[in-house]
Protein backbone atom coordinates (compact mmCIF):
# COMPACT_ATOMS: atom_id res chain seq x y z
CA UNK A 1 0.00 0.00 0.00
CA UNK A 2 1.69 3.21 -1.10
CA UNK A 3 2.04 6.25 2.08
CA UNK A 4 -0.81 8.11 -0.62
CA UNK A 5 -2.97 5.44 -0.65
CA UNK A 6 -3.00 5.31 3.83
CA UNK A 7 -3.09 8.68 3.80
CA UNK A 8 -6.51 8.20 1.97
CA UNK A 9 -7.73 6.08 4.19
CA UNK A 10 -7.49 8.21 7.02
CA UNK A 11 -9.14 10.82 5.14
CA UNK A 12 -12.36 9.02 4.48
CA UNK A 13 -15.15 10.14 6.68
CA UNK A 14 -15.97 8.41 9.67
CA UNK A 15 -18.95 5.82 8.58
CA UNK A 16 -22.20 4.61 10.87
CA UNK A 17 -20.62 1.30 12.41
CA UNK A 18 -23.32 -2.07 12.01
CA UNK A 19 -23.36 -4.42 14.51
CA UNK A 20 -25.86 -5.92 12.85
CA UNK A 21 -25.32 -9.60 12.30
CA UNK A 22 -24.75 -11.16 8.87
CA UNK A 23 -24.96 -7.22 7.53
CA UNK A 24 -24.24 -7.69 3.53
CA UNK A 25 -22.81 -4.14 1.76
CA UNK A 26 -25.29 -3.37 -0.58
CA UNK A 27 -22.72 -3.27 -3.32
CA UNK A 28 -20.20 -5.76 -2.69
CA UNK A 29 -19.93 -9.05 -1.45
CA UNK A 30 -18.20 -7.72 2.29
CA UNK A 31 -20.45 -8.83 5.41
CA UNK A 32 -19.77 -7.75 9.08
CA UNK A 33 -17.21 -10.38 9.31
CA UNK A 34 -14.56 -8.83 7.40
CA UNK A 35 -12.29 -7.23 10.54
CA UNK A 36 -12.83 -3.50 10.56
CA UNK A 37 -15.48 -2.88 8.20
CA UNK A 38 -18.38 -0.34 8.81
CA UNK A 39 -21.68 0.29 6.94
CA UNK A 40 -22.71 3.89 6.15
CA UNK A 41 -26.96 4.31 6.65
CA UNK A 42 -27.27 3.29 2.81
CA UNK A 43 -25.96 -0.56 3.72
CA UNK A 44 -22.73 0.77 2.24
CA UNK A 45 -19.45 -0.93 3.37
CA UNK A 46 -16.21 1.46 4.03
CA UNK A 47 -14.46 -0.55 1.58
CA UNK A 48 -16.62 0.64 -1.34
CA UNK A 49 -15.95 4.11 -0.02
CA UNK A 50 -12.42 3.91 0.18
CA UNK A 51 -12.77 2.83 -3.70
CA UNK A 52 -14.39 5.91 -4.68
CA UNK A 53 -12.18 7.42 -3.01
CA UNK A 54 -9.45 6.32 -4.88
CA UNK A 55 -11.10 6.45 -7.80
CA UNK A 56 -11.26 10.25 -7.97
CA UNK A 57 -7.64 10.22 -6.22
CA UNK A 58 -6.13 8.33 -9.15
CA UNK A 59 -8.49 9.39 -12.29
CA UNK A 60 -8.71 7.79 -15.81
CA UNK A 61 -9.49 9.57 -18.84
CA UNK A 62 -8.00 12.96 -19.79
CA UNK A 63 -7.19 14.14 -16.24
CA UNK A 64 -5.66 10.97 -15.71
CA UNK A 65 -3.27 11.38 -18.90
CA UNK A 66 -2.46 14.50 -17.68
CA UNK A 67 -1.12 13.47 -14.45
CA UNK A 68 0.37 10.69 -16.07
CA UNK A 69 2.31 12.86 -18.45
CA UNK A 70 3.44 15.24 -14.95
CA UNK A 71 5.14 11.69 -13.30
CA UNK A 72 6.94 11.30 -16.59
CA UNK A 73 8.70 14.17 -16.37
CA UNK A 74 8.95 14.20 -12.77
CA UNK A 75 11.11 10.75 -13.70
CA UNK A 76 12.84 11.93 -16.38
CA UNK A 77 14.13 14.39 -14.77
CA UNK A 78 15.25 13.02 -11.42
CA UNK A 79 16.72 10.08 -13.94
CA UNK A 80 19.27 13.28 -16.06
CA UNK A 81 23.04 12.53 -16.06
CA UNK A 82 21.97 8.56 -15.03
CA UNK A 83 22.11 5.34 -16.88
CA UNK A 84 18.40 5.09 -16.07
CA UNK A 85 15.21 7.29 -15.28
CA UNK A 86 14.06 4.22 -12.67
CA UNK A 87 13.46 0.65 -12.21
CA UNK A 88 10.55 -1.11 -13.35
CA UNK A 89 9.28 -4.62 -11.66
CA UNK A 90 8.47 -7.06 -14.46
CA UNK A 91 6.60 -10.91 -13.79
CA UNK A 92 5.32 -11.74 -17.54
CA UNK A 93 2.07 -10.73 -17.23
CA UNK A 94 -0.07 -8.24 -19.00
CA UNK A 95 0.40 -5.38 -16.22
CA UNK A 96 4.01 -5.15 -16.24
CA UNK A 97 4.82 -5.91 -20.06
CA UNK A 98 2.19 -3.22 -20.90
CA UNK A 99 4.04 -0.80 -18.57
CA UNK A 100 7.38 -2.05 -19.65
CA UNK A 101 5.87 -0.74 -23.55
CA UNK A 102 4.29 2.35 -22.46
CA UNK A 103 7.27 3.51 -20.54
CA UNK A 104 9.42 3.41 -23.61
CA UNK A 105 7.10 5.21 -25.42
CA UNK A 106 6.89 7.58 -23.50
CA UNK A 107 10.87 8.34 -23.74
CA UNK A 108 11.59 6.74 -20.20
CA UNK A 109 14.88 4.54 -19.76
CA UNK A 110 13.39 2.05 -17.42
CA UNK A 111 15.82 -0.98 -15.80
CA UNK A 112 13.96 -4.29 -15.66
CA UNK A 113 14.11 -5.89 -12.24
CA UNK A 114 12.55 -9.46 -11.97
CA UNK A 115 12.00 -11.63 -8.37
CA UNK A 116 12.46 -15.21 -9.94
CA UNK A 117 10.96 -17.46 -7.12
CA UNK A 118 11.13 -20.17 -9.37
CA UNK A 119 7.83 -20.60 -9.91
CA UNK A 120 7.95 -18.89 -12.96
CA UNK A 121 5.39 -20.57 -15.70
CA UNK A 122 7.05 -20.70 -19.61
CA UNK A 123 5.03 -18.18 -21.02
CA UNK A 124 5.67 -15.83 -18.45
CA UNK A 125 8.87 -16.33 -18.81
CA UNK A 126 8.84 -16.12 -22.75
CA UNK A 127 7.00 -12.87 -21.96
CA UNK A 128 9.52 -11.01 -19.85
CA UNK A 129 12.49 -11.78 -22.39
CA UNK A 130 10.46 -10.82 -25.76
CA UNK A 131 8.81 -7.93 -24.34
CA UNK A 132 12.15 -6.71 -22.97
CA UNK A 133 14.23 -7.34 -25.92
CA UNK A 134 12.21 -6.10 -28.44
CA UNK A 135 11.85 -2.58 -26.63
CA UNK A 136 15.93 -2.83 -25.90
CA UNK A 137 15.10 -2.46 -22.32
CA UNK A 138 17.86 -4.47 -19.93
CA UNK A 139 17.29 -6.72 -16.96
CA UNK A 140 18.32 -7.92 -13.81
CA UNK A 141 17.01 -10.64 -12.43
CA UNK A 142 17.47 -11.74 -8.50
CA UNK A 143 16.59 -16.17 -8.42
CA UNK A 144 16.44 -17.52 -5.07
CA UNK A 145 17.65 -20.53 -3.56
CA UNK A 146 14.74 -23.09 -4.22
CA UNK A 147 15.71 -25.08 -1.50
CA UNK A 148 15.44 -22.73 1.04
CA UNK A 149 12.12 -20.85 -0.45
CA UNK A 150 10.54 -24.18 0.07
CA UNK A 151 11.25 -23.74 3.48
CA UNK A 152 9.86 -20.14 3.48
CA UNK A 153 6.09 -21.36 2.14
CA UNK A 154 6.39 -24.39 4.06
CA UNK A 155 6.48 -22.52 7.36
CA UNK A 156 3.67 -20.21 6.42
CA UNK A 157 1.62 -23.25 5.55
CA UNK A 158 2.20 -24.94 8.46
CA UNK A 159 1.73 -21.28 10.80
CA UNK A 160 -1.83 -21.43 9.15
CA UNK A 161 -1.24 -17.68 8.34
CA UNK A 162 -4.36 -16.54 5.46
CA UNK A 163 -1.26 -14.10 3.09
CA UNK A 164 0.23 -17.28 2.09
CA UNK A 165 1.93 -15.07 -0.59
CA UNK A 166 3.60 -12.50 1.43
CA UNK A 167 6.85 -14.57 1.03
CA UNK A 168 7.18 -13.26 -2.68
CA UNK A 169 5.09 -10.02 -1.86
CA UNK A 170 7.74 -9.28 0.47
CA UNK A 171 10.88 -10.69 -2.21
CA UNK A 172 9.64 -8.96 -4.97
CA UNK A 173 9.12 -5.60 -2.74
CA UNK A 174 12.65 -5.85 -1.92
CA UNK A 175 14.31 -7.01 -4.57
CA UNK A 176 12.98 -3.64 -6.68
CA UNK A 177 14.39 -1.52 -3.59
CA UNK A 178 18.06 -3.03 -3.35
CA UNK A 179 17.99 -2.27 -7.40
CA UNK A 180 17.22 0.98 -6.87
CA UNK A 181 19.76 1.74 -4.12
CA UNK A 182 22.56 -0.07 -6.15
CA UNK A 183 22.15 1.78 -9.15
CA UNK A 184 21.11 5.25 -7.35
CA UNK A 185 17.46 5.17 -8.86
CA UNK A 186 14.80 7.29 -7.44
CA UNK A 187 11.62 6.49 -9.01
CA UNK A 188 10.23 2.32 -8.63
CA UNK A 189 7.48 1.55 -11.28
CA UNK A 190 5.38 -1.82 -11.02
CA UNK A 191 2.05 -2.50 -12.96
CA UNK A 192 -1.17 -2.82 -11.31
CA UNK A 193 -4.17 -1.45 -10.96
CA UNK A 194 -6.81 -0.98 -7.69
CA UNK A 195 -9.76 -1.27 -9.81
CA UNK A 196 -9.59 -4.88 -10.58
CA UNK A 197 -7.35 -6.17 -7.62
CA UNK A 198 -6.31 -5.44 -3.95
CA UNK A 199 -9.35 -6.33 -2.92
CA UNK A 200 -8.74 -8.41 0.24
CA UNK A 201 -9.30 -6.74 3.35
CA UNK A 202 -6.50 -5.25 5.45
CA UNK A 203 -7.44 -7.29 8.35
CA UNK A 204 -5.82 -10.12 6.48
CA UNK A 205 -2.98 -8.74 5.41
CA UNK A 206 0.53 -8.44 7.05
CA UNK A 207 3.21 -7.08 4.89
CA UNK A 208 5.87 -6.96 7.50
CA UNK A 209 9.54 -7.53 6.60
CA UNK A 210 9.91 -9.43 9.68
CA UNK A 211 8.28 -12.32 8.22
CA UNK A 212 11.21 -13.71 6.71
CA UNK A 213 13.99 -13.63 8.63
Amino acid sequence: MTRDIAKDISRIPTLIGSEMPNQVCVRCLYDISIPGVTFDVDGQCSYCALHDRMDIQYPTGTRGELALEKMVDTIREAGRGKEFDCILGVSGGCDSSFLAHEMVRRGLRPLAVHFDNTWNSPIATNNIYTVLDQLEVPLETLVVDNGEYDDIYRAFIESGVRDLEAPTDIGFMATLYMAAERHGIKYIVEGHSFRTEGVSPLGWLYMDGRYIR
